[in-house]
């Protein structure tokens, strides 16, 4: 009778967490700025470690940016690729003026991965504004522009959503997958709590990126990028979490599930550093797919009603950050097979989280 009660009541905290977050996802508005009579300047920092199957295309996709060019400076660091990463950086680099390769070098600042490659690439960047994204990341033309105008003079950190491009069936999941978890996140902070910034897909004012010392200035994280919007947000800056389909980047998926759980992991190591309530929405988001299916055996009919409802919500969620994003939205076929994807991801990312083993993320252990 107890494990029924507890069953029970995970189940109905989790179905009002969705319905609270479906509301304030209905509310949602975003409003860009005016444009400026000038442009500021700008940089764009990519960190790079073994990307030639992915380099050309996010470069490429930065080369049609309609930002100014005499405004837009595009810096990228070389975090020492076994492959022809380099190569690819300094052919574009002599092609195109505002495009400056960085080899990243061993140094003493304690700093790893792509905190050290930032930190590095910070001494080339100019101007106002600077963007953060990955070597994997593909933006639309209107990127920059759209970032730059939701930066009001009070707000330090804004990010744009990111949603995984790919063919095939795990690829097609997690696309749906990073849409909804991103929509969560952005969901909590138009509640006025400050969430994360996706590294991928992020801007900073760099007098607030100054202010805390950039990424030499705050202590190695696994998720360096959640680490410096925390650290802008605590120095008492605005934070701006969009979800528009101008500022949509796509990135490419992780292959294989052994890579994702990887992933997961360093998500979830780097959570380690997220305030208590972010855990109690993770307990519960967590205990339901352990708890709910325990319930079949207890009451069919409960757990199955409980389950059949959440999924609606969580249907309606998704719909609903696709139609913000203004990308196609999943049919019932990918939202019943997401469901699958979603429930046993959950269960082997906590398992596999458990595991006395380091973090693999780029042929790099943490």
């Amino acid at each position: 009778m107890i494990l029924f009660g507890i069953c029970i009541g995970v189940g109905l905290l989790y179905l009002a967490i969705q319905v609270w977050q479906l509301i304030t996802l209905l509310r949602y508005r975003h409003k860009y700025l005016p444009e400026p009579n000038v442009w500021p300047e700008i940089s764009i920092l990519i960190a790079a470690r073994n990307e030639e199957d992915n380099i050309r295309h996010c470069l490429d996709s930065l080369l049609e940016l309609d930002y100014p060019k005499d405004k837009l400076h595009i810096i990228c660091g070389n975090d020492q690729s076994s492959d022809n990463t380099g190569r690819i950086l300094s052919e574009y680099a002599n092609l195109y003026p505002n495009i400056t390769a960085v080899e990243i070098q061993d140094d003493n600042s304690g700093l790893k991965a792509k905190a050290r490659v930032m930190a590095q690439l910070e001494t080339f960047a100019k101007g106002e504004f600077y963007l953060i994204t990955d070597a994997d990341i593909r933006v639309k033309p209107e990127w920059a522009k759209h970032m730059v105008r939701s930066m009001p003079d009070e707000t330090g950190v804004c990010s744009g959503t990111t949603v995984v491009k790919g063919s095939g069936g795990l690829n097609k999941m997690q696309e749906i997958d990073w849409a909804y978890f991103m929509g969560m996140l952005n969901i909590i902070s138009y509640n006025g709590v400050p969430a994360t910034a996706v590294g991928n897909n992020m801007m900073v004012r760099a007098t607030a990126y100054h202010q805390v010392g950039g990424y030499r200035g705050i202590q190695f994280s696994i998720t360096e990028d959640y680490k410096l919007y925390s650290e802008i947000c605590k120095k008492g800056w605005k934070w701006n979490n969009i979800m528009q389909a101008e500022v949509t980047a796509y990135s490419a998926p992780v292959l294989g599930v052994g890579t994702l759980l990887h992933q997961r992991k360093r998500w979830l190591s780097g959570g380690r550093e997220l305030p208590w309530y972010w855990w109690v929405l993770f307990g519960i988001f967590g205990l339901f797919y352990f708890l709910i299916p325990v319930l079949v055996f207890i009451s069919p009919a409960a757990s199955l009603s409980l389950w059949g409802i959440k999924w609606i919500l969580q249907s309606l969620l998704i719909r609903g950050i696709y139609k913000l994003i203004e990308e196609p939205e999943p049919g019932v076929v990918n939202m019943l097979a997401y469901e699958c994807f979603i429930s046993a991801n959950t269960i082997m990312t906590a398992i596999f989280a458990l595991l006395p083993l380091k973090t693999n993320w780029k042929n790099r252990h943490y």
